[in-house]
């Protein structure tokens, strides 16, 4: 092997084993002790790779070299597989549509970027509704373009959505006599506190998926998630109404979605979804807070971290059978199944790089989760900040703007050259958003936050290897989860 060549590889270990990160191949190499610590070593001096003395090491070089692993080639050009097709997408492909009911909510909750924002660019709760013209437009808008898509989705946002329900009751209608020959679903995201049974029967009659924000115990939940009205907790009313539903409902099915604040304990998390048989047999996901819109950033505490990785090797154990599955943590067995299955779905093997390639994270903006707000504004998502000049690409009157579909579509070419050079190129998370600064797309911004990406992509390397090592079949995820 040439001294002069950089394979473009990453090497990490768990405590079992030595791996070196393929990036051409994108796949794990199980290399043992003395080869890693080569290899390691040149990757930490710029990726050239000394002359090698060791001729076992020379040997298993030569061997992996053979199985097509250790290239050197990185892509030529920033340029997204999609930039071409995004006409076609926009026009006829759009998966989902949420629409933005309301800029109101009857909770101030302490994390959200709505109620106490640091960020002058992002909007803040108002009183500001979606008329009724509007939402039907947004529909019309959404059928012309959905033709390819067999289950298109509507979904109804806010604020707190329910605060418009007659309004939601009329737009589901008017789609599903609009796309009548479609498989149509609906989504809602709520807190619940103005749920009601004649709510819960409209939502099940009419395919709706509901996912309902509860943070945990009564204690975290009421820490974070108040009323806006006197400042209370919000638990034991939620709690209250979904009984109500549940018993007068029983067809009434939903999920819980958990913000988790990593500055504090979260054993009572942990146990409210593994403990509490009504909360334990929904399904539920989670996710730590997104600050990206505030000063103050979410340092997890030592706390969190001792009691998380706790739960989750007790989830590792509940999946390879050797510990009972009704005593492990619901929430640290469904962030065990999503890495798993985003795993499947990202490390599909390649013979190499294409020359013309992005960086995993944008997506087509709009194709898969097309947000218009209340006054009819489209954006890539609801994850963006909607008062922001850059995040907008279009609206309901005139359309798309494609110059700025593509500008986010290929936001990676600001950084073209650390890109092109980065192991985790494959698993970035990076989108438009975190480009975002004050309404103008920022490369230094964007910089700024590739350290913390690789850092969560080694880390979900970690784990997806400790399930390979432990034996975990893909049948124990699909069979497992709630």
């Amino acid at each position: 092997m040439m001294a002069s060549e950089k394979p473009f590889i990453h090497a990490l270990r768990t405590p079992l084993r030595n791996y070196i990160y393929d990036v051409n191949t994108n796949m794990f190499v199980d290399v043992d002790q003395s080869t890693y610590q080569y290899l390691k070593e040149a990757e930490q001096q710029g990726g050239n790779l000394p002359a090698v003395t060791d001729e076992h090491i020379e040997k298993n070089l030569g061997i992996l070299r053979a199985q097509g692993f250790l290239s050197s080639k990185r892509a030529q050009e920033i340029r997204h597989i999609y930039s071409d097709l995004e006409t076609y997408h926009l026009n006829e492909n759009i998966a989902q549509m949420a629409l933005q009911v309301t800029q109101q909510c009857n909770f101030r909750c302490a994390y959200c970027t709505y109620s106490a924002s640091d960020f002058e660019f992002q909007r803040e709760h108002s009183s500001k509704r979606m008329s009724m013209e509007t939402a039907l437009s947004a529909v019309d808008f959404f059928a012309e373009r959905c033709g390819n898509q067999e289950r298109p989705t509507i979904g109804f946002y806010g604020g707190e959505p329910l605060l418009e329900f007659p309004l939601i009751q009329r737009v589901t209608e008017y789609a599903e006599e609009k796309l009548y020959a479609k498989d149509l679903k609906f989504s809602v995201t709520t807190n619940a506190s103005l749920l009601t049974v004649e709510i819960a029967r409209f939502l099940s009659e009419h395919n709706f998926t509901v996912t309902i924000s509860l943070d945990g115990s009564p204690e975290t939940h009421d820490r974070s998630r108040r009323f806006a009205s006197n400042g209370r907790g919000s638990f034991s009313v939620i709690r209250n109404n979904l009984e109500i539903v549940k018993k007068q409902c029983p067809e009434f099915k939903f999920a819980f979605n958990t913000v988790i604040d990593p500055r504090y304990p979260c054993e009572s998390l942990h146990g409210l979804f593994s403990q509490d048989e009504f909360f334990r047999e929904a399904q539920m996901t989670s996710s730590l807070i997104d600050d990206q819109f505030s000063v103050e950033k979410t340092v997890p505490g030592e706390t969190f971290m001792q009691q998380s990785n706790r739960h989750e090797f007790k989830g590792y154990l509940a999946y390879r059978g050797v510990y009972d599955r009704k005593k492990a943590s619901n929430v640290a067995c469904e962030a065990l199944s999503e890495i798993f299955h985003t795993f499947k779905s990202n490390m599909k093997p390649t013979v190499s790089l294409p020359d013309a390639v992005a960086p995993g994270g944008p997506c087509i903006p709009g194709q898969q989760r097309l947000f218009v707000s209340v006054d009819g504004g489209l954006y890539p998502c609801e994850r963006v900040s909607e008062t922001s000049p850059a995040m907008n690409i279009g609206n309901l009157r005139d359309g798309f703007d494609f110059e700025k579909v593509d500008r986010l579509l290929n936001i990676a070419q600001d950084t073209a050259e650390d890109c092109k050079n980065c192991w985790a190129f494959r698993h970035c998370t990076l989108c438009g958003k975190q480009s975002d600064n004050c309404g103008q797309l920022s490369a230094d911004l964007r910089r700024s936050q590739c350290k913390d990406v690789r850092t969560q992509v080694e880390d979900l390397f970690r784990d997806y290897l400790w399930v390979r090592e432990f034996g975990i079949s893909e049948n124990a995820f699909n069979e497992g989860g709630w």
